[in-house]
């Protein structure tokens, strides 16, 4: 994985890129410019910052590709907290009209009655009481969905 840069036409900044491949799609930017030419000591400082972000940047996509097939989660990935993991992806997921994801979450935190479950918390036993939960809050359908 490289990462190429490019100056805008203006050719006052210059862009970096990811660079995957050849194709259409393949070069995601990765949202960090510097001043080709800085002028004042903030554009300096500025390009000094970008540019160690781009190496974290850089380090953690590389340290992304060598985990794959392994059973490591890079630090950057995990989070240690069920909730987050479960409000993440509850934001990702929701569609229009559909508020199942985001009643199931309000209902989670309030049965767990904390606001830091572990992973390693999450058993099939915890999912039972969950249920249990449900079928004694809700009538109907509800608790099935």
């Amino acid at each position: 994985m490289n990462i190429i840069k490019r100056t805008n036409s203006k050719g006052d900044k210059i862009t970096f890129y990811y660079d995957y491949g050849r194709k259409a799609g393949q070069r995601p930017s990765t949202g960090i410019f510097i001043y080709s030419k800085p002028k004042t000591q903030a554009e300096k400082n500025h390009n000094k910052q970008a540019l160690d972000l781009l190496e974290v940047k850089k380090s953690q996509n590389i340290i992304e590709q060598q985990s794959i097939g392994t059973a490591y989660i890079p630090p950057h990935k995990f989070k240690g907290n069920f909730l987050e993991y479960y409000a993440e992806y509850v934001d990702k997921n929701k569609t229009d009209g559909n508020r199942a994801l985001q009643n199931s979450f309000k209902q989670f935190k309030e049965f767990v009655g904390r606001s830091f479950v572990s992973p390693v918390d999450i058993t099939e036993n915890l999912c039972k009481e969950f249920r249990k939960f449900l079928l004694a809050k809700f009538k109907g359908e509800t608790p099935q969905g």
